[in-house]
């Protein structure tokens, strides 16, 4: 089989792969801006830059992993979504206001506007996709080929790439893994040994089996103020490995913190419950952690690391005068108690006109708090000096809100209440 035949049936078929990387993207995030979500935060959160309906996010990202799934075509995802954003009001060029700033921003959606939408989730779900399949046989084929569509309309950069064929573990597909860009159409091959061997792909044209050098440029976030390194000839938020993304370890997350402590530091960390040697904790695997401080409320359960703090949170709560640098969120004994108690009945929550929280709720503080808006908690300060923050966010057409203390290492809940969305 060709290669321009093994990528139309990647094509074809729905890889379970794919598909399970869509629907991992449960959170829906708001943005104002595609720097808002950067790299690696894509692999956990859907957001399409300043569609300002929580409703009308969920309705596009179903239909784009039925489109994966098999259920529909391009071009009935055009229609279909095309439809749904007109009876919504969202077609055409539209104004929205930035929430946090007031700032008028226009925003326009039309047939060019679905079709990069499309082709960028597509295209990250399948590469992310094929990630997985590659790990599983790299025993077998422990090389990638780097593979371009080799038409004038391949940028330069990519072009040089063509044909580059280093182990699967080297560094570079940890930057330069396609795709590398907006509309980028570039892809990989599977290489066994005996194929690397020979040095010559199927064309004939030979491989190139030396490293790329990675250079490195400056980059601006406007959105955030941040000055950022981005690989030369990716474009910006392009710069990482989706599939390695999606498998990413909370565990080699915090080892790599801690190596950067000092010793005394770093053991009164790990004695904090910060060296966690598992996987991210995942919604079922926190609602768990939830449902067991429930059913036990005199055995008090150690605080559940649920990953970073993002950095747009992290700049968000400076502009508060709260430094969130390098702090994990967590969920506590005492948190997640207060807020089923508190939070959790549906005789306290309905007069307030408020819908009960439930452990599934609770689950979702890392991601909810990394997409908030931020504002100084009620009181700013706990009686015992630690800063407090409350937060707002929106999700599947209901609207979160939290409040939460900022201790030495982490960023504990405290509280968290829900109510029906706004139209």
């Amino acid at each position: 089989m060709t290669d321009a035949q093994v990528f139309a049936q990647l094509q074809a078929l729905p890889p379970a792969e794919a598909v399970a990387f869509l629907q991992a993207r449960g959170l829906l995030a708001v943005t104002f801006g595609w720097q808002d979500l950067w790299q690696e935060e894509h692999a956990r959160q859907f957001t399409i830059s300043r569609l300002a309906r929580a409703d009308l996010l969920q309705a596009l990202q179903e239909k784009i992993t039925a489109s994966v799934q098999g259920d529909l075509s391009r071009r009935d995802f055009m229609r279909d979504a095309r439809a749904a954003l007109q009876e919504a009001g969202w077609w055409g060029q539209l104004e929205v206001v930035e929430p946090e700033t007031g700032e008028i921003l226009k925003t326009k959606f039309d047939p060019s506007r679905l079709k990069l939408i499309y082709d960028t989730n597509t295209r990250q779900a399948y590469a992310a996709g094929q990630w997985e399949r590659l790990q599983r046989t790299k025993r077998t084929h422990p090389y990638l080929r780097y593979i371009t569509k080799r038409d004038e309309r391949v940028r330069e950069a990519h072009r040089a790439w063509d044909n580059v064929t280093l182990p699967i573990d080297d560094g570079f597909w940890s930057t330069h893994y396609p795709p590398n860009g907006w509309r980028c159409r570039c892809r990989v091959v599977a290489v066994s040994q005996a194929e690397y061997d020979r040095g010559q792909t199927p064309t004939g044209a030979a491989m190139v089996k030396d490293t790329p050098a990675v250079v490195m440029r400056a980059w601006e976030n406007r959105r955030t103020g941040e000055t950022l390194q981005v690989p030369v000839g990716v474009d910006p938020g392009f710069g990482y490995n989706a599939g390695a993304a999606r498998q990413r370890s909370l565990g080699q997350l915090v080892q790599d913190k801690l190596a950067s402590l000092s010793p005394g530091i770093a053991d009164a960390a790990r004695r904090s419950g910060l060296e966690v040697q598992r996987d991210i904790a995942s919604a079922s695997e926190a609602a768990a952690h939830v449902q067991r401080v429930m059913a036990s409320p005199k055995d008090k359960q150690p605080a559940l690391m649920l990953g970073s703090v993002s950095s747009l949170a992290v700049k968000k709560a400076a502009g508060l005068g709260v430094s969130l640098e390098g702090k994990l969120l967590a969920l506590d004994h005492d948190g997640v108690r207060h807020a089923l108690i508190s939070h959790g009945r549906a005789v306290t929550e309905e007069p307030r006109g408020q819908i009960p929280v439930t452990a599934d709720d609770l689950a979702l503080f890392r991601d909810l708090f990394n997409r908030a808006a931020l504002v100084p908690g009620d009181p700013p300060v706990g009686r015992d000096g630690t800063p407090r923050v409350e937060g707002s966010a929106w999700l599947g057409g209901t609207e979160y809100h939290f409040a939460a203390v900022v201790r030495r290492r982490s960023v504990v809940l405290l509280t968290m209440w829900k109510r029906p969305g706004r139209k």
